[in-house]
């Protein structure tokens, strides 16, 4: 067998069978081994692919009979070369897996070999182009998926979907009190983002390599985090509560890096430990106003934040679409049995948040996915029992627009305001209230 593919396939085994995280399988089968470090590009690159159209791979073979499930990843693997990767030669490749199969197996899917070929004939005529499931082999999303979708229209599914399955563009918050931008744009890798602060790496050196990289000086970041962000300022004497739920720390390092010492940062996260990044930043700013603290869910903030605040920013674990484009087996690992209790946590976090919003002040409710249920449907129930909260505006994100993120952001106002229940609506993408008091300020859509 080609080494490439034994090793693939053992990486493969180790994300199916054991649901372990690509980069984490990848990481370890050669973090121990120099010896086959020089295939790790090539077996992430084919594994890879594989998932990206695992949901396809997985139906056209899924009637073979007498196929073990090694044979059939191995299967699997050559056919995402043949198909998609095209680095290795396809009839060396077929060797390998006669060298597992045998021949009568081989020739057996033989016309999967001759699809190659066709582009326009890999999902079978049989499946009707206007079904979830074509979506599904078309753009390797679980029909579960396409349905939440679905429910924003055909035009924005089809086109969110097609996003991502595109390679997904990177972008960088720049620690712009640290580093100047015009001497990060002396290298042609980097270029401006429509958002102030954010820019695009589109370089091949990965990001682990490069100095300002290393040193803190940039960290991931999603365009729309930052301008969301930059629209609701809060100045001093004021605080900010951030209650963040995601396994990354964009909204964190953001908050710090926009105010240093300006305001009181109080930041919530389930476990400080997991995000040394911050504990570093914090240090290296030599920030004394920041009270960074863990709380496994926005009802144990209690003991850490004792004042009302200006701004608070409710960001609670989500389905997470947005982690599509860059983690290819997200879905693959995703227990549809959870949905339930994650948008149980996001009513809880977003009931726990608004104890701690000060008359006047706004809450921001952001979550990174398209669901109406985790989303407006949240939102609307939630102004239902709390009429001392308004609806200002909500927006729905979609990958294929400007910041290029799947994500769901409603403001809503702590204050003397007539309270409005959004409507059942036909287009998330921009509501506003459609009634308010004279003395409240003019509604507007983010």
């Amino acid at each position: 067998m080609i080494k490439e593919f034994e090793l693939s396939l053992a990486v493969l085994d180790e994300v199916i069978d054991k649901k372990k995280p690509f980069a984490d399988a990848l990481r370890d089968l050669f973090k121990n081994n120099v010896d086959i470090r020089p295939f790790r590009g090539q077996v992430a690159g084919l594994v890879g692919c594989e998932l990206r159209h695992h949901i396809y791979f997985e139906y056209m073979t899924r009637k073979l009979e007498g196929w073990g499930n090694d044979e059939r990843r191995l299967l699997c693997l050559v056919l995402a070369n043949a198909y998609f990767y095209r680095r290795f030669d396809v009839e060396e490749t077929k060797k390998s897996l006669l060298e597992k199969v045998g021949e009568e197996k081989l020739a057996s899917v033989q016309n999967l070999f001759d699809l190659a070929s066709t582009p326009e004939n890999y999902i079978p005529a049989e499946v009707d182009r206007k079904s979830h499931l074509y979506l599904s082999l078309r753009f390797n999303v679980p029909e579960w998926t396409v349905k939440i979708m679905a429910h924003f229209g055909g035009s924005n599914t089809y086109q969110a979907l097609r996003k991502f399955a595109r390679p997904a563009t990177t972008t960088l918050r720049v620690r712009t009190s640290a580093l100047g931008l015009a001497s990060l744009f002396e290298n042609a890798d980097f270029s401006a983002s429509p958002v102030n602060g954010i820019v695009f790496y589109k370089g091949s050196v990965p990001l682990r390599k490069i100095p300002e990289y290393k040193k803190g000086l940039l960290f991931g970041e999603k365009m729309l985090t930052k301008a969301i962000l930059d629209e609701h300022p809060v100045s001093e004497p004021s605080e900010i509560l951030l209650y963040n739920g995601n396994e990354d720390s964009s909204l964190e390092r953001e908050l710090i890096e926009t105010y240093g010492a300006k305001v009181g940062l109080n930041l919530a996260t389930p476990d400080t430990d997991a995000k040394p990044e911050v504990i570093k930043l914090i240090q290296d700013k030599e920030l004394h106003n920041v009270n960074y603290f863990s709380a496994p869910d926005v009802l144990s903030m209690e003991a850490a934040v004792s004042s009302m605040q200006k701004l608070v920013v409710c960001s609670p674990k989500s389905t997470g679409f947005d982690l599509i484009p860059t983690t290819p087996d997200y879905l693959l690992h995703f227990d549809t049995q959870s949905m339930d209790s994650i948008i149980d946590g996001e009513k809880k976090a977003l009931e726990g948040a608004a104890k701690y919003v000060e008359q006047g002040g706004t809450l921001l409710y952001i979550i990174y996915t398209i669901s109406k249920k985790e989303g407006h449907q949240n939102v609307a129930e939630f102004l239902k029992i709390h009429p001392e909260f308004s609806l200002v505006s909500e927006k729905q994100y979609f990958p294929h627009e400007e910041y290029e993120t799947a994500a769901y952001v409603a403001e809503l106002l702590k204050g003397e305001r007539e309270l409005t229940i959004p409507p059942a609506f036909a287009d998330i993408t921009a509501i506003a209230p459609a009634t308010q008091t004279a003395s409240a300020p003019q509604a507007s859509s983010k």
